[in-house]
């Protein structure tokens, strides 16, 4: 009897609490899934310049945004920029957007690990970081700059009598 008692009690908790549970993923998936396609096209006011580094300078990082799971972008000082994508998908990492990392030479390299951390600081999945794709903002277009139209044919019209 008191077998039952507790199964019935543990069920009826376990009913209770499962829109708690369930809502911290469902309400803000909508919320996250649009701050992602944010920072997708805020990444597209950048492009590749097709240089690829090992390592990065630390002193130099001004901050880091998580776009997803796989991708950090590092905003540096000065006009350089780069995109990390990282050898695999890194579990939680975009729902926590925080990272930690050590290193003992002053430089953040494709060698080194990375590791989530939640909001009380708990550690989480560790990830190896992949190279470091540099960017940079696209030039804006020249206002005053005229297109450039292609040559048109001159087309002979017939004269038509009067």
């Amino acid at each position: 009897m008191f077998s039952a008692f507790k199964t019935t009690v543990i069920a009826g908790l376990v009913i209770a609490f499962a829109p708690l549970v369930m809502s911290d993923d469902d309400t803000p998936k909508d919320e996250k899934e649009q701050t992602a396609l944010a920072d997708f096209k805020e990444l597209k006011k950048y492009e590749a310049t097709g240089e690829v580094k090992r390592c990065i300078s630390l002193n130099r990082v001004d901050s880091t945004k998580v776009l997803d799971d796989q991708t950090i972008f590092f905003k540096m000082r000065g006009k350089k920029h780069y995109v990390n994508r990282l050898s695999y998908t890194c579990p939680s990492l975009k729902r926590e957007e925080r990272f930690m990392y050590k290193t003992s030479i002053g430089q953040l390299c494709s060698i080194d690990i990375i590791t989530v951390l939640d909001s009380f600081g708990r550690q989480w999945a560790s990830c190896g970081l992949g190279e470091f794709e540099e960017i940079q903002l696209k030039a804006k277009p020249d206002p005053e700059a005229e297109p450039v139209m292609d040559a048109m044919p001159e087309v002979e019209s017939e004269a038509t009598p009067e």
